[in-house]
């Protein structure tokens, strides 16, 4: 198994990236950083250099999906096998990629095709660990990490930190570009999982995580909080997701439930309101009229 790191950054705290390719690097084969625009581009490739980590520098923001299947692309042409997606805050421990090699290995042998394999990972801001994710008709079930020493199958699971093989990226297709950002890999991961692909979780792979810049309370529920314009990509991409035909009943209603709530909650617990409606209102419209891709602000 030859694995290339792609780590996928824009506008990062440097410090925070030496720190993300200070513990990939030893673990992978090969490191390849995309860099969508960065203001400190310089600095981020002086970065990558120390690491000797490969850097494909874009002169504008692409969007995550793009920046992933360049590095995917890399990684086919490089005669690597896998790739690790990683974000720039994703600091891995000591034997993450070995420990979710082994287990995507005996899964294989097991169930056949596999999708991926990521880390239980610990978000910070909220300091809880992540969860698996299961639909069953209309029924969405949470499933704790905490007990299993197994990995657990789930739905979907978060890009940064997951193990892919390039055989079964090639036969369900990249990562879908016009999304931009937030729910690319949900997306991808559903529709891995309608080809008879399956995701999983290894409760034994450790890493940190932030999930946007904090969280507010809405009932028993925690919501990341993002900067606004991720408000409207969420609600755009969630409602667009929820129509296609690969997407469980389950986490269409998952789906226009939260939106609902974030229109509710962003509106009214946390700042820039206004432009915080405006967008989420813009994202249902753009949703329903089928306008993807990157949004120009100036028409907000």
């Amino acid at each position: 198994m030859r694995v290339l790191a792609v780590a996928v950054t824009y506008n990062p705290d440097t410090d925070l990236l030496a720190q993300v390719l200070r513990s990939s690097a030893p673990q992978v084969q090969g490191v390849v950083v995309v860099d969508n625009g960065s203001a400190n581009a310089g600095t981020v490739r002086e970065v990558a250099s120390a690491f000797q980590a490969h850097v494909l520098a874009n002169e504008e923001n692409l969007g995550i999906a793009a920046a992933q299947n360049q590095g995917a692309a890399m990684a086919q042409t490089e005669g690597y096998s896998h790739i690790l997606l990683l974000d720039q805050d994703t600091v891995l421990t000591p034997g993450v990629v070995a420990d979710l090699s082994n287990n995507l290995t005996v899964l294989e042998k097991e169930h056949g095709g596999v999708a991926a394999i990521g880390p239980a990972y610990y978000e910070l801001n909220s300091q809880k660990q992540t969860r698996a994710y299961r639909a069953n008709g209309l029924r969405l079930s949470r499933i704790s990490l905490e007990g299993p020493d197994h990995p657990v199958e789930s739905d979907f699971i978060i890009a940064s930190g997951s193990l892919i093989p390039l055989a079964v990226l090639k036969k369900v297709g990249g990562f879908k570009e016009d999304l931009f950002i937030d729910l690319v890999d949900v997306e991808w991961c559903f529709r891995a999982r309608a080809a008879g692909y399956r995701s999983f979780l290894s409760p034994t792979a450790k890493v940190d995580h932030h999930l946007g810049s904090g969280t507010i309370e809405v009932g028993k529920r925690q919501i990341a909080v993002h900067v606004p314009i991720r408000n409207y990509y969420w609600v755009r991409n969630a409602l667009w997701l929820a129509r296609q035909p690969y997407t469980p009943s389950a986490w269409k209603l998952y789906f226009i439930s939260r939106s609902l709530g974030f229109l509710a909650a962003y509106t009214t617990l946390v700042d820039k309101r206004i432009l915080r409606l405006q967008l989420i209102c813009r994202g249902i419209w753009d949703s329903f009229t089928g306008h993807l891709g990157r949004l120009n602000q100036g028409k907000v």
